[in-house]
């Protein structure tokens, strides 16, 4: 496996994180600068800026028609246009600062996940709040949606993963191990993994009845940020030290650790066909490359 680094994108301020259009033909990025960019993937030309949030815009992601999900450190989620001209909704409830969020592959669901230690759910499609989900006991850190919208998992500052049915909005698992703060997790594209990176260092892999399958230990003291590429073959990950790294997901064996940043990695995201990754840092900077799987 190689990457070829195509082009470098700047924010004035930190990037939190990175999605690529259904089509991939757009990449949207989230800063602490109040920000979302829009780029075109193919050059890297900048095409639009969203004014997103009041503090910080904390992620970003895609639906499936198109429109583009933001969440801030404001504690609102927000749903514009495809080309981010419009607000379309704006969804508040978090007591204190919005960290993460997800978005669904298929539907209009959206996660929120907050330091008030609540995962909150909402419907893009209805512009209703659907559900809260309580339990974690310290701030959450991350979420994500399983493609079947079946599942819900999230991790945070209690070292727990958690498992939540998404239908009945009870949680189903506790996952432990993780001897420092979740850092993120990531559904495979089959939904049959769960991904789990952590502050420890390490990548835990998880079937979703909450089974530990295998522990990826790497030299960094903090992974940030882990994501499947498209066909589930290949997790990436980032790391505290600025550094790639990638796995076969098959036989747990490491592909490729690739220095790219010059502080923490905050988001790994593959394009849609897995030919391009896009990293963003803490440096302000966002790395499209070109991947390679020889």
């Amino acid at each position: 496996m190689r990457l070829e680094r195509l082009q470098t994108l700047t924010h004035n301020n930190a990037v939190y994180w990175a999605a690529f259009s259904p089509d991939g033909k757009q990449i949207a990025t989230a800063s602490l600068d109040n920000t979302v960019k829009l780029w075109n993937p193919a050059d890297g030309t900048h095409t639009s800026t969203i004014k997103a949030h009041g503090d910080g815009a904390a992620f970003v992601g895609y639906l499936a028609d198109g429109r583009i999900v933001t969440a801030g450190l404001d504690r609102s989620i927000k749903v514009w246009s495809p080309d981010g001209s419009s607000l379309a909704l704006t969804f508040t409830g978090h007591q204190d600062y919005l960290t993460c969020g997800a978005v669904s592959r298929g539907s209009g669901l959206l996660a929120s996940g907050s330091f008030d230690k609540t995962v909150r759910l909402w419907d893009a499609n209805s512009g209703a709040a659907a559900g809260v989900l309580t339990g974690h006991e310290a701030q959450v850190q991350t979420v994500a949606i399983s493609s079947d919208d079946r599942w819900i998992a999230s991790g945070g500052d209690d070292l727990t993963v958690r498992l939540w049915d998404a239908t009945a909005k009870s949680l189903t698992k506790t996952l432990t191990g993780h001897n420092q703060c979740v850092e993120c997790v990531a559904f495979s594209p089959d939904d049959s993994l769960l991904a789990s990176a952590a502050a420890d260092g390490t990548v835990r892999l998880w079937n979703v009845t909450g089974e530990l399958l295998t522990t990826l230990t790497t030299k960094t003291a903090r992974i940030r940020s882990v994501t499947f590429s498209p066909d589930g073959q290949i997790l990436a990950a980032g790391g505290a030290d600025g550094v790639l790294r990638f796995w076969n997901v098959a036989d747990r064996k490491e592909l490729l650790t690739q220095p790219a940043h010059r502080n923490t990695v905050n988001c790994v995201a593959f394009s849609p066909d897995g030919r391009r990754l896009a990293s963003v840092s803490f440096d302000r900077t966002i790395q499209l490359h070109a991947v390679d799987r020889g």
